[in-house]
């Protein structure tokens, strides 16, 4: 397509007439158009113009001196544009529609939303939640440049240095410096923060304004929470403390694959009373309902939470609980299960927090997985399969090549539940790309190996564990997954992790009959495996536990593990256990600690391990999560005896929810990002509760 003229204007414009003046929409989609093909002359002339349509051209960007004041709705999904800043000079602008554009991110919508004040919808979806915050963001960024400014930059102004250097040195560190909200976010809050400061400096030395009158928008907005307690939040079990659960209302429904999902299937019922006991999905149906809570010997603490004696005190500050699963969006929904919660990495390439720190997480349960901001317990996005029914969430950051050839690292969400099937979603770009139809029954657990950033292993209730490459999707999100393992089971496999020191090696799985071990290196012939190891762990009079339903790494030769001794949680050696080994498939585990837990015979309470603090976390029966600052007992030289307490259980609040109190709850899984910053739990009963580490 060669540039715009005046008869391919008119003909594509309404109404039929004569004259651009008169034309009030325009139809140019799919004309295979650049943007030099625009000619601002010809488009300036189109002074009523309302509504123009630009999608399914190849435009690399909206370009600058375009005067059409009256227009109200842009379309310019499935190009190649790469900025939305030019947008900001349609001052009318209230529609507009960029999907399917590879390098526009959810930052664009928020920088859209900061730009034009009249916006009304983007890519379809209404934008009076993502207007209030941006405008949370923006007031706290001005707080923190402010802030930045007054405390590193200020003396030098007064002490005479020059305003010019001044000026261009503080934008370049507050911008380097200055950081909140979530790593996804990071694109627009480093865009925000230049902005306000180079608006609060040419305040400062211009007009010497007072840093508070800088770059504060319209306080008369009504603010709305989502997912946040209605009250301050003060630690859990305050005695004059009670928590109001909020709806998080998330209507924005992500692409669904293209098969149609089968109907809902009935909740698996409990499983018969014979010798030989049927593996089954986790459900709520499917626990024993004779169950006990431990009384471990502790000292009670000041909030209502309990801390060993002699362990330095641990403060956690209850900031949302939210109901963001709910089918429907039913804020009468308590039925849902959450099964499932990951803290997103920090890409190598990454712009976010430093030191692997994560605020973003993924949880999942029902029919939804959704990516919530843990600082500000907003749902940044929600993906849902309507007949599904999610029971586990992996990240992995992937190397994607846009289509000019540029390499990007991005990451990608894997999910899966009970319809076998793992959806592949990239969350920046808000866009599940594609399905791997992995297994034929259920999905209980994937992981991503640590160090083959395409190497997926998905646990199923068909007893295999299989190894996929999920490939690297290219420009037009096209892809090809391949098997590259099939690992047999016994019973079905319910945890899942590598071995840190060799995770090319060895893969560790937590099954409903024990723990086992598999060689998982590509260069052996066989492409379908039986167990290497079954690792053996001791029993008291009258045991015959055997199913693992938690596992982690503690460190890279420490495991933590649940299930196969009531009332406790093992620390094990990994390296000690196969010294002795030989050839034998047997392995009797070298148990390092046990950790006194809950002594219910509830299964599927999974714990989870944040290596980088040495942490062990736990939920139980009752909505306490068991915490254990596991430090002393790695250091130890030989194993010890007695059962160590833990360091502190933190206790289910006083929460309310649609009137009524919600005392106590199933805690399915409790996990804490890798610096240990927030603790996400997830309940039996569609809840998410948040907490911060003072």
């Amino acid at each position: 397509m060669g540039r715009l003229k005046t008869p391919l204007l008119l003909q594509r414009g309404h109404p039929k007439c004569d004259r651009l003046g008169r034309i009030k929409k325009l139809d140019l989609s799919d004309l295979q158009l650049q943007t030099k093909d625009l000619d601002l002359k010809l488009l300036n002339r189109m002074k009523q113009l309302k509504e123009l349509d630009l999608s399914d051209n190849l435009l690399e960007r909206v370009p600058e001196g375009l005067d059409l004041p009256c227009l109200q709705i842009l379309k310019c999904s499935n190009n190649q544009l790469e900025d939305v800043t030019p947008l900001q000079q349609f001052a009318a602008l209230e529609e507009v529609d960029f999907e399917d554009n590879l390098y526009l991110t959810v930052n664009d919508s928020y920088k859209i939303s900061s730009l034009l004040p009249n916006i009304r919808k983007i890519n379809g979806k209404e934008t009076a939640s993502l207007m209030n915050h941006v405008k949370i963001l923006n007031r706290e960024l001005t707080t923190r440049v402010t802030a930045y400014w007054e405390k590193n930059y200020q003396g030098q102004l007064a002490s005479g240095a020059p305003a010019r250097d001044v000026h261009k040195e503080f934008v370049k560190s507050a911008v380097k410096d200055v950081r909140y909200g979530p790593e996804s976010l990071s694109d627009f809050t480093q865009w925000k923060v230049k902005m306000i400061a180079q608006q609060l400096v040419t305040s400062k030395l211009t007009r010497k304004e007072a840093p508070s009158e800088v770059s504060r928008e319209d306080d008369s907005i009504p603010e709305t929470s989502t997912g946040t307690p209605e009250t301050p939040a003060t630690p859990v079990g305050a005695s004059s403390q009670e928590y109001v659960l909020k709806l998080s209302a998330f209507k924005w429904k992500k692409r669904l694959p293209s098969d149609p999902p089968p109907c809902k299937r009935a909740r698996p019922s409990p499983p018969p009373q014979d010798s030989q006991p049927v593996p089954r999905e986790p459900s709520l149906s499917s626990r024993s309902s004779s169950s006990g809570s431990g009384q471990p010997v502790l000292v009670e603490g000041p909030q209502g939470e309990m801390d060993t004696e002699g362990q330095e005190p641990m403060e956690l500050q209850p900031m949302h609980f939210l109901q963001c699963h709910s089918k429907g969006n039913s804020p009468e929904d308590f039925n849902t299960q959450l099964w499932a919660c990951a803290f997103e990495p920090t890409c190598s390439d990454s712009t976010g927090l430093p030191g692997g720190a994560s605020q973003t997480v993924a949880t999942c349960g029902g029919e939804a997985v959704c990516v919530i901001d843990c600082q500000t317990g907003l749902v940044l996005h929600r993906y849902k399969v309507p007949g599904e029914e999610f029971f586990t969430v992996a990240w992995t950051c992937l190397t994607l090549v846009t289509q000019d050839g540029r390499k990007k690292r991005s990451s990608v969400l894997a999910a899966a539940g009970r319809r076998g099937i793992v959806s592949l979603v990239h969350v920046r770009a808000g866009f599940c790309y594609g399905d791997i139809r992995a297994h034929r029954k259920a999905i209980a657990m994937a992981c991503f190996s640590p160090s083959q950033e395409t190497h997926l292993f998905t646990a199923s209730y068909d007893k295999r564990i299989t190894l996929w490459d999920i490939g690297l999707p290219d420009c037009n999100y096209s892809f090809r997954p391949s098997q590259l393992l099939m690992l047999d089971a016994s019973a079905t496999p319910l945890r899942l992790c590598l071995v840190p020191s060799c995770p090319d090696r060895y893969l560790l799985a937590g099954c409903e009959d024990g723990c086992f071990a598999w060689d998982i290196r590509l260069n052996k012939s066989q492409e379908r495996r039986d167990f290497e190891m079954v690792f053996l762990f001791p029993q008291g009079p009258g045991q015959a536990y055997k199913r693992v339903d938690g596992l982690g790494f503690v460190s890279e030769d420490v495991v933590a593990s649940k299930g196969c001794t009531p009332g406790s949680i093992c620390l094990w050696s990994w390296s000690q256990s196969l010294a002795g080994r030989g050839d034998e498939q047997r392995v009797t585990a070298v148990i390092l600690a046990q950790l006194q837990w809950s002594s219910t015979e509830m299964p599927y309470l999974t714990l989870s391990t944040c290596p980088e603090k040495a942490f062990v976390f736990c939920g139980d029966e009752e909505g306490s999560v068991w915490m254990y600052d596991v430090r002393r007992c790695l250091e130890q030289q030989r194993p010890l005896q007695a059962k160590v307490a833990p360091t502190k259980i933190l206790r289910w609040p006083d929460l309310s929810a649609r009137g009524q109190k919600m005392n106590k709850t199933l805690i399915n899984t409790a996990v804490a990002d890798p610096t240990f910053t927030y603790l996400v739990a997830l309940t039996d009963t569609n809840i998410i509760a948040i907490w911060n580490k003072l």
